[in-house]
């Protein structure tokens, strides 16, 4: 690990001219690009140490030099005009680069999980269409929108280039970018009617340390691995460390088998009316057991040649859906113990030894927590081989199975968080946001916050750090920066999502130049990525037409809770951005709690009065303290402006804050 990590910081302190030789740039630096209007735009790269390099702008056909470190670095800046083109550019240095149709207008950043990776032209395979995309993918020529994806890549430390490249929009080119900044990007086009290019670097299901630096990320202490640093590695391996000593103590508490020998029944033929005839692989959904989640052992008798025993062998199951104890004879030859690790497929070593003439037994024990559960794979994955081969003896087809325990009755099983590379504090902030840095750009928008619902009011601070350490990074001054505040949803965990809501709206509280859109009437409790992209694009885009564009009476920010007043069994609510009005559409309000002294809330009843304000009770409650709205995972609310954005969650008590 130690040599990985020095390859990639030698790689990472530049792609120098002592190792490319002649001039190189970074790949967001390339034809068909869009460069920042009317600013100084960075144009950076690589060439031998000590040696000028000329840049030319053929909108103004003004040269600029600069003369590379001793680390092959170089960096000029072009002074852009107003909106228009195409240009080319031209790098001299050693050798000659021309950059073609570049295009001078607006430029943003698209980031943050899987609701911005979600495709324009969806996730069909999981269940996620786009609403829409099939007209709006159809109509997508739009020559003057030029995309650019960066490719996933996590990193121990900062990189200076990624892969990815510039591109028109085309149905070709649209139908694969983030449809939420497909739809911002596209508002922008049609208002400004200038060209606009977006960035997309976004990875689903990832937490938003994983995208701060580690001078950033190691101020919060539960992320430090020694004062003022974050060493990824270090903290991954820690991390992983905890993990399974917490998941070995629960596998033990629920009576998953992870142990050698195996129990009784991994060592002898099972019988029973318990057992069933299983096909496998199949999800458990197209089985006898149905949508289930819990444990389900399964065992397969098999025979060997004769030439095996005695020899190493390997047993190949395929992906598991989640986790998984397996023996031979009941000897323990394999585990996973990840929930995470559900697509990955599973190979494992089996001593010489453990197989015996005649039958033999392999036992599986599955535990699965959500999702389709099962030894779920393709049939041509499953197999037994001698270890030196390649090709061996398939195991698919029919084994004796049978449920034992359901998940809803085991202990809460410990939370695996930050146990990957993508969820790793800085990964990828190293990967797939530091080269992309000093490129020009007028903001950001960001759609993430369900993968840090574990800890809502740590992540104040965490996302206000992350937003801080990019625009110190990009030494742009406080660049205007959007954010899609989380939608409802079932999630099958007890973490707080209002507190995480609340946490979002907090960013908007205490940073300048930052917006927050409100989902909370356009999401979906059946899917976590909700197909309606256009609205939450539409909806940055507002946020910049209003404050970036001088768009006057644009529709942008939701009514957010300002102040409470106790007014005998009620509580009065009243709110900033409400000041047009407040309505329901005729609809009576719901999303609303109302508690005591105790702390102890109930549904509350609600109405608006005076138009501008809320007024909530309970007979429940005679002495109202404290109101919550939109509080819980799953509430969808219908109290909007006038302008028909949706009011943001809030609570008036802070309980919850220890």
């Amino acid at each position: 690990m130690k040599s990985l990590k020095l390859i990639l910081i030698v790689c990472a302190l530049g792609l120098a001219a002592g190792v490319f030789g002649q001039v190189k740039l970074p790949a967001v630096i390339g034809s068909h690009m869009v460069l920042q209007q009317k600013g100084d735009a960075p144009i950076w790269g690589w060439a031998k140490p000590d040696e000028k390099v000329s840049v030319t702008g053929s909108w103004d056909q003004l040269t600029v030099s600069a003369v590379t470190g001793s680390d092959g670095k170089w960096m000029v800046k072009l002074k852009t005009p107003t909106a228009g083109g195409p240009y080319t550019i031209k790098i001299s240095g050693k050798n000659k680069i021309t950059l073609e149709d570049i295009l001078i207008g607006e430029v943003w950043l698209c980031s943050g999980q899987s609701n911005m990776e979600m495709p324009l032209k969806g996730w069909p395979q999981w269940g996620g269409p786009i609403d829409g995309s099939d007209a709006a993918i159809k109509a997508a020529n739009y020559p003057t929108m030029r995309l650019f994806t960066v490719k996933k890549a996590t990193s121990f430390v900062p990189v200076d280039t990624c892969t990815g490249e510039w591109a028109a929009c085309t149905p070709v080119t649209a139908a694969d970018f983030s449809a939420t900044g497909f739809f911002f990007g596209l508002q922008l086009l049609q208002k400004l009617n200038v060209p606009i290019g977006l960035i997309h670097s976004s990875w689903g299901g990832t937490a938003a340390e994983a995208w701060t630096s580690s001078e950033y990320i190691s101020k919060i202490p539960k992320f430090a691995t020694s004062p003022g640093v974050c060493d990824p590695d270090l903290f991954y391996k820690k991390t992983i460390e905890n993990y399974y000593k917490e998941q070995e103590k629960w596998v033990k508490s629920i009576g998953f088998g992870f142990t050698d020998p195996g129990p009784d029944w991994t060592t002898k033929k099972v019988s029973g009316t318990e057992w069933k005839d299983i096909a496998v692989p199949a999800e458990w959904s197209k089985t006898s057991f149905g949508a289930f989640n819990g444990i389900v052992d399964y065992q397969l008798t098999f025979n060997v040649p004769k030439s095996w025993i005695g020899k190493e062998v390997v047993v190949e199951l395929g992906p598991i859906d989640e986790m998984d104890v397996a023996w031979i004879n009941g000897k323990l030859v394999g585990s996973h113990l990840n929930p995470g690790d559900y697509t990955t497929p599973r190979v494992y070593d089996v001593p010489a030894g453990a197989l015996k003439a005649g039958e033999n037994l392999l036992s599986v024990q599955v535990a699965n927590t959500s999702g389709l559960g099962g030894i779920n794979g393709k049939e041509k994955d499953l197999k037994i081989r001698l270890k030196k081969s390649k090709s061996g003896n398939s195991i698919a087809g029919t084994w004796k199975a049978r449920q034992t325990r359901a998940f809803e009755t085991m202990p809460k099983m410990p939370d695996c968080i930050n146990c990957d590379y993508p969820n790793t504090p800085t990964m990828l902030y190293n990967g797939m946001i530091k080269p992309i840095i000093p490129f020009a750009i007028k903001g950001a928008i960001w759609y993430q916050g369900e993968s840090n619902r574990y800890d809502g009011l740590l992540y104040r601070k965490i996302f206000t750090g992350m937003i801080n350490n990019w625009r110190h990074d990009w030494n742009q001054g406080n660049f205007p920066f959007y954010y899609v505040q989380i939608a409802p949803y079932r999630y099958q965990d007890s973490f707080s999502t209002g507190l995480l809501r609340e946490a979002q709206e907090y960013a908007m509280k205490i940073l300048p130049n930052v917006g927050m859109v409100v989902t909370m009437d356009i999401g979906n409790l059946k899917n976590i990525h909700p197909g309606n992209k256009l609205d939450v694009g539409n909806r940055l885009a507002s946020w910049a037409l209003a404050k970036d564009y001088g768009f006057l009476n644009v529709a942008h920010a939701s009514p957010v809770y300002r102040q409470m007043q106790v007014e005998g069994s009620s509580i009065r609510i009243m709110f900033d951005n409400g000041l047009m009005g407040l309505t329901s559409f005729g609809n009576d309000l719901v999303g609303f709690q109302i508690a005591g002294a105790d702390g102890n809330f109930k549904p509350a009843k609600a109405y608006i009065d005076d138009n501008k304000t809320v007024m909530v009770y309970s007979p429940e409650i005679p002495a109202p303290v404290a109101v919550r709205f939109g509080w819980n995972s799953t509430d969808v609310t219908n109290l909007f402006n006038v302008l028909g954005l949706p009011a943001a969650p809030f609570r008036t008590d802070s309980w919850d804050d220890k």
